[in-house]
């Protein structure tokens, strides 16, 4: 198989770059497992089963493995992908044992293939990166597997040659075993990426499209779109995907622990049993082929095993040798004489004891031996024994040797088990059923993002997003029906409570736009009457006093004039919004109108006035605010008035609160007065009287800046004198 290690299942490597970078039109609507899909995994399953059989048969240095992973990938998805690659490498764990424990490369390939395809610039340097990338990953994980499994590398002609590198270094034999690797796959992954691309070739381009899109329970995003969904991290919030995700690894988790625990219990106590068992068969079967009555005299003589030539010593000792080599699992086999002051040994196939020992060579008993002297001095059978003494930890059987006669003997044939034999099979057991999993932790994990992502995150993220945009453009009914089509253009059938939720979505949004719509026409019809009752009225105050009709709209564009100068400018940013400016402009021409309640004889009269006539006339602010705050006590709502009835009122305080009709002064005096308080003098000092003759356009300027910090504030006059270009037209537009 071909070896590359694991890839975290990161927002990156499914979605971001592998799947979603790609936006194609041919959106596949369908919910079900298409028969189609089905034909391109089998397809992708044997072309890897395939490749790889072809590949082990004529004994090449490559695997190919991979090409129908890396197929599926580029045309469906990294999920298409990675079930390609768990499963072929379940196929192929029927001929190869350890193959399932490589199943992570196969995810590693399937997310760097769909990331690759999903990228619109594949050109021959980002085609060498892909290749490079697939070689180097696989070639240092695949390795490392290779030696957390077997110790070395897996094929010969890559442990001789890295051999030949290395030297005795085990470090530069790891490392040349990496670079072998690399080289290799560099190859193989080359070899099977061209072959695809060729491949891919011959296929109909909407026919891949169409593909690549079905995974999409809605109208494809775009990546900017799949990146804003994705990054979209609020204060105090937790991604739904993530949310499904982390369920997904903590279930994946707990039951890979529970099961690898059971199972290694399970396996622990197997092989154990089978241990037991065979040091009992061991002693049994060595028992019966000994006859003691020669072991007087192998003891008498006390010679060194290696020049020892007696032949029934010579006989026995081969065949206790014998046995031990057919037994991998046994550490030790022996027969010892069981005396009182110790143990003296008859045989031992202990390899020290084969070239250093002397038969008859006396050990003391051991202190976890001590329990079992009585019965074994007694020559009873004793059962299988776990000790953990000052030679190791082992189980242990003693099987008695009886005379021609039947019975027992002093002698006994030991047996023993080290236990770390089973504690590395243990380890063996449970590193190969992790890395058997992790093939399908991946799958688990890769399909709980995948149906996070598009049944659920991005289909509420698209409605949440929509709705959001809605909501924002309620102010604007062009804004609006974008909206509410963008709404519609995202096409959600999920086929589930999350695709009702958006129609009801989809219809309260057209309901609500016809609804908009149709307010606002009502809302323009009442503004436009509005405004004339507000003329009309303005009409009549001013008819009574000034000739010119063009005195209120003047007046007006002179106030529009100073707001928006005053909102470049960033002057009272906070107050001056669009519907504030509206309403102080659509109620302007209000302002004077306190002057119904001035007798004609003092608005017509054609000289100047004497002072109790101008205190009179003063009482025209005080009228003004008592008529527009019945009128708003009177049209519920109608708030607008408010800047009507504060312009009316005082219009004619100064900054310095020298004014009246209170003497307010500075900022207290209302915004919309301190406005209409440039306006209406500017208007005053321009426009031609009876008993007084009009200054000119820059002599009132003059006038306006002169008051600037005393009778008006500061800014409003600044804004004026830097408009006054704007001033200037209105007067040519508005001449008589």
């Amino acid at each position: 198989m071909s070896h590359i290690g694991p890839e975290l299942i990161s927002s990156g490597s499914l979605l971001r770059k592998g799947d979603t970078g790609r936006l194609k039109p041919g959106l596949l609507k369908q919910n079900k497992i298409s028969f189609s899909f089905i034909l391109w995994l089998l397809l992708g399953i044997a072309i890897n089963v395939i490749s790889l059989c072809l590949a082990a048969h004529f004994g090449l240095p490559l695997y190919f493995d991979a090409i129908g992973t890396i197929l599926i990938s580029m045309v469906w998805g990294s999920l298409p992908g990675i079930t390609t690659a768990v499963v072929t490498n379940i196929i192929y764990s029927y001929f190869s044992r350890d193959s399932l424990c490589y199943a992570l490369i196969g995810v590693f390939v399937a997310i760097r293939a769909a990331q690759f395809a999903g990228n619109d610039d594949k050109g021959v340097k980002k085609t060498i990166c892909f290749i490079a990338d697939l070689a180097l990953v696989t070639g240092i994980l695949g390795t490392c597997l290779q030696y957390l499994l077997i110790g070395k590398a897996q094929f010969s002609y890559v442990a001789d040659t890295a051999k030949a590198m290395a030297g005795d270094s085990g470090v530069l034999l790891f490392m040349s075993t990496v670079l072998i690797e690399i080289v290799l796959n560099l190859v193989d992954k080359g070899l099977s990426v061209l072959f695809v691309l060729l491949l891919i070739h011959f296929v109909p381009k909407k026919t891949i499209e169409k593909h690549w899109n079905s995974r999409w329970k809605q109208t494809p995003l775009t990546s900017r779109e799949i990146d804003e969904i994705i990054n979209d991290k609020r204060d105090g919030e937790t991604s739904l995907r993530l949310k499904v995700v982390k369920l997904m690894v903590l279930v994946a988790v707990l039951i890979s622990v529970v099961l690898g625990a059971v199972s290694a219990r399970i396996n622990y106590e197997e092989a154990l049993k089978e241990g037991r068992d065979t040091v009992v068969n061991v002693t049994k079967v060595a028992a019966s082929l000994m006859e003691p009555s020669y072991f007087e005299q192998f003891l008498k003589d006390e010679k060194p095993v290696p020049e020892y030539t007696n032949l029934k010593y010579v006989q026995y000792n081969d065949i206790l040798i014998s046995i031990r080599e057919s037994f991998q699992d046994i550490e030790y086999l022996y027969v010892y004489d069981i005396r009182e002051d110790g143990c003296h040994i008859v045989f031992d196939t202990d390899e020290t004891f084969q070239s250093d020992g002397v038969v008859g060579e006396k050990l003391e008993f051991d202190e976890a031996f001590m329990p079992l002297v009585p019965d074994l001095l007694a020559g009873k059978e004793i059962d299988v024994q776990e000790n953990n003494g000052q030679y190791g930890y082992f189980i242990t059987a003693y099987e008695p040797i009886y005379d021609n006669e039947g019975r027992p003997t002093s002698y006994y044939v030991g047996a023993d088990i080290a236990m770390e034999s089973f504690y590395r099979y243990i380890a063996g057991f449970v590193i190969r059923m992790v890395l058997s999993f992790s093939g399908f932790f991946a799958l688990i994990v890769s399909y709980g993002l995948w149906m996070a992502s598009h049944s659920l995150v991005f289909p509420i993220s698209v409605i949440e997003k929509r709705i959001d945009s809605f909501v924002k453009s309620l102010d604007d009914q062009k804004t609006i029906d974008e909206s509410v089509k963008k709404l519609e253009k995202a096409d959600i059938h999920t086929g589930d409570e999350l695709q009702r939720l958006y129609r009801s979505v989809r219809e309260m949004s057209n309901t609500v736009a016809e609804q908009m719509r149709s307010i606002r026409i009502l809302t323009r019809s009442n503004e436009k009457m509005q405004r004339g009752l507000i003329i009309t009225m303005a009409d009549i105050v001013e008819n009574q006093s000034i000739a010119s009709r063009s005195h209120i709209s003047r007046t007006t564009a002179y106030v529009r004039v100073i707001m928006s100068e005053l909102r470049r400018k960033g002057y009272y940013s906070e107050k001056l919004t669009d519907k504030y400016m509206s309403d102080v402009e659509m109620t302007a021409p209000l302002y004077d109108i306190g002057k119904i309640k001035i007798p004609d004889s003092i608005l017509g009269k054609q000289g100047a006035l004497d002072d109790d006539e101008k205190e009179i006339m003063k009482t025209h602010t005080t009228a003004g605010k008592k008529i527009l705050d019945n009128a708003i006590s009177t049209v519920e709502g109608e708030n607008y008035l408010k800047e009507a009835r504060n312009m009316a009122a005082y219009h004619h305080e100064n900054w310095d609160g020298t004014g009246y009709p209170i003497g307010l002064h500075g900022e207290v005096i209302p915004l919309s007065a301190r406005i209409m308080a440039v306006a209406d003098s500017f208007e005053e000092l321009t426009y031609p009287k009876a008993f007084m003759k009009a200054l000119t356009p820059l002599e009132a300027l003059e006038n306006i800046k002169e008051g600037s910090g005393t009778r008006f504030d500061p800014k409003c006059a600044e804004a004026f004198s830097d408009a006054f270009t704007e001033v200037r037209n209105i007067l040519r537009q508005y001449p008589e």
